[in-house]
């Protein structure tokens, strides 16, 4: 949790200037290049991690690999975070303001467990739904688990609409627990 806090508060300050300059989706698609590049890089996560690595070597390194890549604001926030050690995380860094850009949007993230696959039709219909009920543009994900015996569960931010059998068949157990029988 702290992590997360960590890098809420680093996402949150180049939010803050992409904002200003009117270059969310830019630096947005930059952070995630960035991100992308580091974490398939033989030896790079480790690199990076490493804390008997001096900042100056670790920026030596970061400028040649980004330089001509990501624009000047973005190299120099990884070389602020390189300079603070909090290069680690950067991966969180980057979900954090990927969640700030999409609130911006008015995006919001849904998560559909179910039995076994859903149509692309069905997913659509159920994300124009979504959409309507929460205000919000959803873009759901898909998550099939076979262990649930049927029916389907919906996770929204931290809503849950439990639709599954399994959460029937407990409901219905309940319900006979507190019936009286004469």
């Amino acid at each position: 949790m702290l992590n997360k806090s960590v890098a809420r508060r680093y996402a949150e300050a180049f939010f803050s200037i992409a904002r200003e300059t009117g270059k969310v989706d830019e630096l947005q698609q930059e952070l995630e290049k960035l991100v992308s590049i580091i974490e398939t890089t033989e030896n790079l996560p480790e690199y990076f991690a490493h804390l008997l690595i001096p900042a100056k070597a670790k920026k030596e390194v970061a400028n040649k690999l980004f330089g001509g890549q990501v624009s000047q604001l973005t190299l120099n926030f990884l070389n602020m975070i390189i300079d603070k050690r909090r290069e680690t995380y950067i991966g969180l860094i980057s979900e954090e303001y990927r969640d700030m850009a999409d609130e911006l949007r008015n995006i919001t993230k849904a998560e559909l467990t179910a039995a076994a696959p859903v149509s692309e039709a069905d997913m659509k219909n159920l994300e124009q739904n979504l959409s309507a009920k929460t205000g919000k543009t959803v873009q759901l994900s898909l998550k099939v688990d076979p262990g649930l015996i049927g029916g389907l569960k919906i996770r929204i931010g931290d809503q849950i609409v439990d639709a599954t059998v399994a959460k029937k068949l407990e409901m219905l157990k309940e319900q006979l627990k507190q019936a009286k029988i004469s």
